[in-house]
């Protein structure tokens, strides 16, 4: 997806870019972090990572309502087969990999609601 940033969550909750480097060293603070979620460059699966165990699911369905819509919009204005979409009532990558950044916008700002509180957050990230 445009503007992403490979990125992983290691054991003990640092958040690893492809080239080696550590988010928390280039953002220093929880609010530098989301800063730099609110920008669309992390995904979802490492965001997740990121909240404690009681508040990921939460985040996810945020996350599928959001993938939800992308999916009933690209049905309705853009389906990829001429016959309408092949997804009823599930979620398609095809519109998530369009929209790209935004997308990844729309789920951090569900996981920023979750972050922000810094009791849902794993353990490395409660300061």
């Amino acid at each position: 997806m445009n503007g992403t940033t490979d990125c992983f969550v290691d054991a003990g909750g640092m958040v690893h870019v492809k080239d080696g480097a550590e988010v928390d060293q280039c953002v220093g603070t929880s609010e530098e972090l989301l800063k730099f979620a609110e920008q669309g460059r992390l995904p979802k699966g490492v965001l997740v990572n990121l909240l404690d165990t009681e508040h990921r699911q939460e985040y996810l369905d945020a996350c599928a309502v959001v993938e939800k819509k992308y999916t009933r919009d690209c049905a309705k204005n853009d389906p990829c087969l001429e016959s309408g979409c092949a997804v009823q009532d599930e979620i398609c990558v095809q519109p998530l990999l369009r929209a790209g950044t935004e997308y990844h916008k729309k789920c951090a700002a569900e996981w920023i609601k979750l972050f922000a509180d810094p009791r849902n957050r794993i353990d490395a990230w409660k300061n």
